[in-house]
């Protein structure tokens, strides 16, 4: 069902963006690098990407499409070259925007980060819905759309009050 999306993609930084509440407006998203890796096999797409550069959080599901089940989408691993990898990390969450209300995400080794559904619309379009692991609350919902030229797409995060929160691309390595 996303077989144009399976590959390792990268973040394109120049043209992502994250919403800042404070200044009630999208600015540069300062992420670092994101790299995802897509696979497919019997309806199941197995998700996994390294989000942050310092630290660096490997996270990931393997989620059936259009499964009305919730799956989690687990924080695997963290690595962290700083001393105080604890600080590393709350840093990080800081610098993604993600310490407070809908956006709020905690990074947990062997915790859910959130919980996810996929929604096959077409070859070029998919959603990724998400609740949150420990409320089962609304987080988002995020449309993922392929460009016409198949190199890259556009990943679009809508938080619960109907603003966008993320807008990141990715292209094809």
């Amino acid at each position: 069902m996303g077989e144009l999306f399976i590959g390792r993609w990268t973040i394109d930084l120049s043209a992502s963006t994250v919403w800042d509440d404070r200044r009630q407006a999208h600015v540069p998203d300062e992420v670092g690098q994101e790299v995802i890796t897509i696979r497919e096999h019997d309806g199941v797409q197995d998700y996994e990407v390294l989000y942050g550069d310092q630290p660096v959080v490997r996270m990931g599901y393997a989620a059936r499409w259009d499964d009305p089940a919730w799956t989690p989408y687990l924080v695997r691993e963290i690595v962290s070259t700083a001393a105080d990898a604890r600080q590393a990390v709350e840093s990080f969450r800081t610098r993604v925007k993600a310490t407070e209300g809908d956006a709020e995400r905690r990074f947990a080794v062997g915790e859910a980060y959130g919980l996810v559904r996929l929604v096959s619309v077409d070859a070029m379009t998919h959603y990724r819905l998400m609740i949150n692991p420990r409320t089962r609350a609304a987080q988002a919902a995020m449309l993922r759309r392929m460009e016409p030229d198949r190199r890259a797409y556009m990943a679009t995060v809508l938080d619960t009050r109907g603003i966008v929160h993320r807008r990141r691309r990715f292209v094809r390595v």
